[in-house]
């Protein structure tokens, strides 16, 4: 069997569409070198595996398991079957664009101490929002949304400073070190997987990317976004099948991951859940309500300096995906748009450079 040194895993799940999308952008843009894209197929319907069967190439080998076993289990299997020195896990709702794998081959090699790499990642196909940085969870990030929540002064202070390292991180034009990185896509090495292990597969969707992070940092190794390598992740849109179960499995998740890490810190957190329940949601207050929407609304400025807009399902804006422009007026895209499933989103617009408050939205879409 002829060797490689590229292992590409994509998990599937009743996608298709997205996963040809996903295999073409990587033959587009991985160079010379050998590689084979292993499709680990998780319990799709019949007819959605019968599409992915008829993705014939030399280079794709396809598993198949007739249930859902979960995203990290999937990996994993994927990662057993691997022949590579190098593995790039991806999810099957991610684009690559041109050098993006050869720029995140080059620093995985160069960098030092490197455990992992990942790309920046962009939202939309127009490629007109980018996704944040992915941050560990923690008794203090808890500790930090609800200071947010009882605090106006403390929830503006706390987002501007989250603004201002969102900018560093979309903006550097160098790798940046990271405390963690999105299982969306991630590139690593078999030797970093034989130290570490693959994704702890207890964790049924959810928190697998952020404990193999901490994992793989305790280890002594360092993690890196490369701004060289650029992808476009159409984000979640797998959990929008079934968005009630997806939530479960979250919490459940999330409850696993914090006691796997931070078991001595239960009380502080429990604690803090209490009052996140009972407190007060003084940020939430901050926003113009544009009421139900079924088109993608326009902002209007009264000057066209250079702004940032930040757009996100979370009143605290942290997280949230930024996009960089100027002008007078700011139209939320169509291609964005159609990724959006039903809910509340919210939108804040500062200004470049200190950050000065040009207005909050929040809209229904249904």
């Amino acid at each position: 069997m002829e060797e490689v040194m590229l292992s590409i895993i994509a998990v599937n799940h009743n996608s298709s569409a997205f996963l040809k999308e996903c295999f073409s952008s990587v033959v587009s843009t991985i160079g010379g070198e050998s590689f084979e894209f292993l499709i680990i197929d998780s319990g799709s319907r019949e007819e959605e595996l019968r599409s992915v069967q008829n993705l014939k190439d030399d280079n794709v080998r396809l598993v198949v398991s007739r249930e859902n076993i979960g995203y990290a289990r999937a990996v994993n299997e994927g990662i057993r079957h691997a022949r590579g020195d190098v593995i790039l896990i991806t999810n099957p709702d991610v684009l690559y664009k041109p050098g993006s794998v050869e720029s995140m081959l080059d620093a995985l090699s160069q960098l030092p101490r490197c455990g992992a790499v990942a790309p920046k990642t962009w939202w939309n196909k127009g490629m007109t929002f980018l996704l944040p940085f992915s941050e560990l969870v923690t008794p203090y990030s808890v500790l930090r949304t609800e200071l947010m929540r009882g605090s106006l002064t403390m929830g503006k202070m706390i987002q501007k400073r989250w603004i201002k390292k969102a900018l560093g991180y979309w903006l550097s034009e160098k790798p940046i070190g990271q405390k963690m990185l999105s299982g969306a896509c991630i590139m690593t090495t078999r030797r970093v997987l034989d130290e570490i292990g693959g994704f702890d597969d207890s964790f049924p969707l959810y928190f697998e990317d952020t404990d193999w992070s901490l994992r793989v940092r305790k280890a002594g190794y360092r993690l890196y976004m490369v701004p060289k390598a650029n992808i476009i992740h159409y984000y979640n849109q797998s959990a929008k099948q079934d968005m009630q179960a997806s939530q479960k499995k979250f919490q459940e998740s999330s409850g696993k991951y914090l006691g796997k890490h931070f078991r001595g810190q239960l009380f502080f957190l429990r604690l803090v859940q209490r009052l996140h329940a009972a407190g007060r949601n003084t940020i939430s207050a901050m926003y113009e309500d544009m009421g139900v929407l079924t088109v993608p609304p326009t902002f209007t400025f009264q000057d066209s300096s250079k702004k940032v807009l930040l757009l996100s399902p979370l009143g605290s804006f942290i997280p949230s995906a930024g996009s960089l422009f100027e002008g007078k007026f700011f139209a939320i895209p169509q291609d964005l748009w159609g990724l959006l499933g039903a809910g509340r989103y919210f939108v804040k617009v500062v200004t470049f450079d200190r950050f000065a408050d040009r207005g909050s939205w929040s809209w229904v879409k249904r």
